[in-house]
């Protein structure tokens, strides 16, 4: 019972290894790298086989040897040698980005048996868009027991893991993928077979679109003198990594032509900077101007250009320098009605002469920033001093002051005016004069004179009714 076991196993598996090769039509299974085709579990039934006959052998010859005679079959060489079948599996879109994630696999199938079969050469072919096919990626070999097999279809698959995307493309549009074989002998293509398969490709066709690059940045809009540190700064974001061209265009004033450009070079993304000190973008012929500007950003394939936007306005150079702003009160006692002395020290910071206008403000919590007076002068290389005299009103009384110089063009600062602050309050006495003052003894002497004068008419009035009652008490006694 044991042999007879024995001689049915060893009788399947004869008749398995003549078994005829499958059709290239149904679909692939999953794909998996490695070769195959051998099992580890057959090989260890077949050892134990083996170890089985060796045994029997031994111990009875005879019975072995009636087993050959009834495992005995004529020789049937192999079947005529056909070519193997190798389409491209691919399983994502057709339309993609430069920078999406490929995966383009080879699908080998093989009818032949395993005594008569050849090692495959497999290479990738791409056309990119208006090229002719070229190999990319590394030869991939398929060894002759290199195959799996399912539904008694011998299949195997190989990746190409260099072809990971399509960033190198250096123009977008249509590009084709095939594979070309040979088993030493015969050359083919994918492209000679057929398939309706959705997953299996004879040449896959990609139609491959551009991420264009983005440009964030910030308007510069502030007031700047040429010579300051201006810094045009810029944010781009690729997500092909393509070496970017960033150029800055700079309009004229008339915001229709151009002034300068200028180009830096980056990788993928990171932030730009032109400065004004690198690139020279304005001299003090500029001052007074503005100056719009935008990006164009170039990947090698698109270029994206910023809608114009506004640029710094250079102010004017300063010609005006402005110093020692001063208060000097005509009484240290900062009496309100006294005299306040205001002056500021001008002068031209170049060869030239031009018109100044300079004005006096004075200000308290109950008479904000009061205009006291204005005086036009010509500022010429050579110092002068500007003053203003005043004095305040009854409602400055006991309170601090501030005070402004302003004037018509920009100081050395870049400033229009100049705000101080008197050292004291104002004092609150009422009366403008001491009592030994001219008007002070004539005052007194005037108050003197009233209350004299008043004594008298008192007096009088006084006099006047006791002799009424004296004749009026006479009167009356006569009688």
């Amino acid at each position: 019972m044991r042999y007879r076991l024995l001689a049915l196993m060893l009788l399947l598996l004869v008749i398995s290894a003549y078994a005829e090769g499958p059709s290239v039509s149904p679909a692939p299974p999953t794909p998996s790298e490695g070769g195959g085709g051998g099992s580890s579990h057959r090989q260890t039934d077949m050892e134990k086989i083996i170890k089985a006959l060796e045994q029997g052998k031994k111990q009875n010859p005879k019975r072995f040897e009636y087993l050959q005679t009834l495992l005995w079959k004529e020789y049937t060489p192999p079947g005529e040698y056909k070519l193997p079948a190798v389409l491209i599996y691919y399983r994502g879109n057709t339309t993609v980005r430069r920078s999406d994630p490929l995966e383009i696999q080879a699908y080998v199938t093989n009818e032949n048996e395993l005594e008569i079969r050849r090692p495959i050469y497999i290479d990738l072919e791409m056309a990119a868009p208006g090229e002719d096919f070229r190999k990319v990626g590394q030869t991939q070999i398929v060894q002759v027991n290199e195959y799996f097999s399912t539904d008694g279809i011998n299949y195997t698959y190989r990746s190409f893991p260099e072809i990971a995307d399509l960033r190198s493309l250096k123009e977008v549009g249509k590009v084709r993928f095939r594979i070309k074989y040979t088993d030493g002998v015969n050359k083919s293509y994918s492209s000679n077979w057929k398939s309706s398969n959705s997953r299996l490709f004879p040449m896959l066709e990609l139609d491959v679109i551009n991420n264009p690059p983005q440009v964030n940045y910030t308007n510069v809009t502030y007031r700047p003198r040429y010579s300051d540190p201006i810094e045009y700064v810029a944010d781009i974001m690729d997500p092909d990594g393509d070496t970017l061209n960033v150029t800055l265009h700079i309009l004229n004033e008339d915001n229709s032509t151009e002034r300068m450009n200028v180009t830096q070079e980056l990788l993928g993304s990171g932030t730009v900077r032109f400065r004004n000190s690198e690139y020279g973008f304005f001299g003090k012929e500029d001052a007074g101007k503005t100056f719009r500007y935008y990006y164009t950003v170039g990947d090698g394939i698109n270029v994206t250009s910023t809608k114009i936007t506004d640029g710094p306005e250079i102010r004017p150079t300063p010609k005006l320098l402005v110093e020692s702003p001063r208060m000097v009160a005509e009484d240290e006692n900062y009496y309100w009605w006294g005299r306040y002395n205001f002056s500021i020290d001008v002068k031209s910071q170049d060869e030239n002469s031009f018109p100044l206008t300079v004005y006096l403000y004075t200000s308290t919590p109950s008479s904000p920033w009061k205009l006291r007076g204005s005086k036009p002068v010509t500022v010429t290389p050579e110092k002068q001093t500007v003053s203003f005299e005043t004095s305040f009103d009854v409602s400055y009384s006991n309170k601090t002051f501030a005070y402004r110089f302003s004037y018509s063009e920009p100081d050395q600062n870049g400033r229009t005016s100049m705000d101080l602050t008197g050292d004291k309050p104002i004092n609150p006495k009422i009366v403008s004069y001491s009592i030994l003052s001219p008007v002070g003894i004539a005052n007194v002497i005037l108050t003197l004179i009233m209350f004299l004068s008043a004594g008298v008419i008192v007096e009088r009035m006084s006099n006047s009714r006791g002799r009424k009652k004296e004749i009026k008490g006479n009167q009356e006694g006569g009688r």
